[in-house]
């Protein structure tokens, strides 16, 4: 039986085997030794989402950290400096104006140190601006734009510095898509194809992400397809060692372009009908080993689930994360929305939101084994805010790799009525 000294070590960061059911913990989430930090008091509806699009970067002794906020008259991508060596923040810089609550950034760096960000579009050109100076976001380049109606922004840095974006493409009459883009350096942003589509005409959501290989040449990616309203929703796969001109499945075999819900290497399939499971997809990471790792979760039964899938010899491994999260957190269950990051110490998190009636919460989940046996944080532990979600983890998109403990940044206040509801969210780091 776990006495009330182990339940506690339990909650505030103990491990727990998924395999060892143990005794019942405490009723309430447990509290964390690193305090949030709050670095914007104007946070919009969607201050930190999208989970596929990053938003942290440390290099040397400096993170970046970008959202975005709503204002008097309209939407700001903010960006602010945490000076690891003084623990003091920047002041808060304007990167430039979003359409509305979906226009959020995605940040990655170079390897010369110059940041690199996308934002702006719900169903509109992107907006790009570089940093002008390495490691510094105080002042960017002129805003260019590209693309037509685009939305949900994933962006990388590849080994010699070429830019690669992913968006989802909106189409009146036709079937929506994800177009791939890049921009070599000194050159135009350029289109390299359409990489998934939709099989039916109409609203179509992807959540596609994408990770580097350790050796920086082969992207993986991750993504959902939502079709017909989602009666149709597959959680699937692909990767590609020629940056995005050929994809193929985890057996090496190449996907005809662009690929559906039918032709990617398929994780699980469900959809929003009797007897169907919900699936909405988390981000992807890669292990030490090249290893893809996705974490999704499945809605439908009488507990939510969230899991970590990878590729086994014979299909996908997948285990799920709630069963140990109940015995944690009881009484809570966990959400939707997940990242997933592999540190270059080989240790893998996972950000997640939890819910109870009207209020929910942020997690950090912690293994060294793929989740047979985790550890959880609570971020935004001591925080009075009833709804504390969008949280989004510091991931390797560029030159930039991840030590230790990831940052997360997340929102605390309501999602709004709308897509252009002006709010006073705030934003959180931990």
């Amino acid at each position: 039986m776990m006495n009330r000294r182990d339940a506690l070590a339990a909650l505030t960061g103990g491990t727990l085997s998924l395999v060892d059911v143990g005794h019942p913990l405490s009723a309430a989430p447990g509290k964390t030794a690193r305090p949030a930090e709050r670095i914007s008091r104007n946070g919009s509806g969607r201050a930190t989402a999208y989970a596929e699009a990053n938003k942290i970067v440390t290099v040397g002794d400096r993170t970046h950290v970008t959202w975005l906020d709503s204002v008097a008259d309209g939407f700001r991508v903010r960006i602010r400096t945490l000076d690891r060596r003084t623990n003091r923040w920047s002041q808060t810089a304007t990167v430039g104006k979003a359409h509305d609550n979906h226009g959020g950034p995605s940040l990655t760096v170079d390897s010369r140190g110059h940041l690199h960000v996308v934002y702006f579009p719900h169903h509109h050109a992107f907006r790009y601006r570089r940093s002008l100076r390495p490691n510094d976001a105080s002042a960017w380049s002129e805003e260019v734009r590209f693309g037509e109606k685009l939305t949900y922004p994933t962006l990388a840095c590849g080994h010699d510095d070429t830019l690669y974006l992913t968006a989802r493409r909106s189409w009146k009459n036709k079937p929506w898509v994800v177009e791939m883009w890049r921009k070599p350096v000194g050159k135009s942003w350029e289109q390299v194809g359409t990489i998934l589509r939709s099989r039916a005409t109409g609203y179509s959501h992807f959540q596609e992400a994408l990770a580097w290989s350790p050796d920086h040449r082969t992207l993986h990616l991750s993504c959902r397809f939502y079709e017909n309203g989602g009666a149709v929703e597959v959680i699937g796969y692909m990767k590609s060692d020629d940056f995005g001109r050929t994809w193929r499945r985890r057996d090496g075999s190449v996907i005809r372009q662009p690929a559906t819900g039918e032709t990617i290497d398929v994780i699980a399939v469900g959809g929003r009908s009797p007897g169907k499971k919900s699936h909405k997809c988390g981000t992807i990471a890669v292990d030490r080993e090249g290893t893809p790792i996705i974490v999704y979760s499945s809605s439908g039964g009488s507990i939510p689930e969230m899991i970590v899938a990878t590729p086994g010899r014979s299909g996908w491994h997948r285990r799920g994360l709630a069963a140990a999260m109940q015995r944690h957190w009881p009484g809570w269950r966990i959400g939707p929305a997940a990242e997933v990051v592999v540190n270059r110490q080989g240790t893998m998190y996972v950000s997640a939101t939890m819910s109870q009636e009207e209020q929910n919460d942020i997690v950090l989940i912690k293994s060294t084994d793929l989740g047979q046996t985790i550890s959880v944080e609570r971020p935004a532990a001591g925080l009075d805010q009833k709804k504390k979600w969008l949280p989004n983890l510091e991931r390797p998109t560029g030159h930039h790799v991840v030590g230790g403990r990831p940052g997360v940044v997340f929102t605390a206040g309501t999602r709004g009525k709308g897509n252009s509801d002006i709010l006073a969210n705030q934003v959180f780091w931990s």
